[in-house]
């Protein structure tokens, strides 16, 4: 069973629409933790955690309001801004802590060994992953880590054009973009 199917969905928010970036590359969500009274953030030492996502997607919005998540896996659920917060995508990540660098497509189990995976589910619930490969090869694409440290809900990466594959079909959603969170939380558009 996948364990980075544990952090999609959920009651969030997002506001898949355009506000920030004015570079061109992508909507930018930057964004205080809705409640700060708990927020600490541990990642840039900079106060309350932030969220940072330029990620485009072919098959789901990575945009918008967010819920940042650890549970065996960290997770971040994207929904619309307003109740009753549809679910518009999510990308999830299980790595080693403090891992850093290219993560595998296709990612090959190997018992006992630390799993490397990078996964999405789209709105309707479809899971996508560089672990189901079975009997595909995945076109070229990479995804880089700088920064993760999941308990505390940071990670820092970039996907180019990677590709994952459906758990239990045979389409492909490609990512491309930037992601960053420098803790868990609800973030507010």
């Amino acid at each position: 069973m996948c364990a980075a199917c544990g952090s999609s969905g959920g009651n969030g928010g997002g506001n898949g629409g355009g506000n920030g970036g004015g570079d061109g590359s992508g909507v930018t969500v930057d964004a205080q933790r809705a409640n700060d009274a708990s927020g600490t953030g541990s990642g840039s030492g900079s106060g309350s955690p932030k969220l940072i996502s330029t990620l485009t997607s072919s098959c789901a919005t990575l945009q918008g309001r967010a819920v940042v998540h650890y549970n065996d896996n960290l997770g971040i659920a994207f929904t619309e801004g307003d109740s009753p917060y549809t679910f518009l995508g999510s990308v999830q990540f299980q790595l080693p802590d403090a891992f850093t660098g290219s993560v595998p497509n296709p990612e090959v189990y190997v018992p006992d060994n630390d799993r490397h995976i990078a996964a999405m589910t789209t709105p309707a619930f479809d899971l996508h992953g560089n672990h189901c490969w079975t009997n595909a090869t995945p076109a070229a694409g990479t995804l880089v880590v700088e920064s993760f440290h999941p308990s505390n809900g940071i990670v820092k990466a970039t996907f180019s054009n990677y590709p994952l594959h459906s758990c239990t079909g045979s389409t492909v959603c490609t990512v491309t973009g930037r992601i960053e969170t420098t803790g868990s939380g609800v973030f507010e558009q």
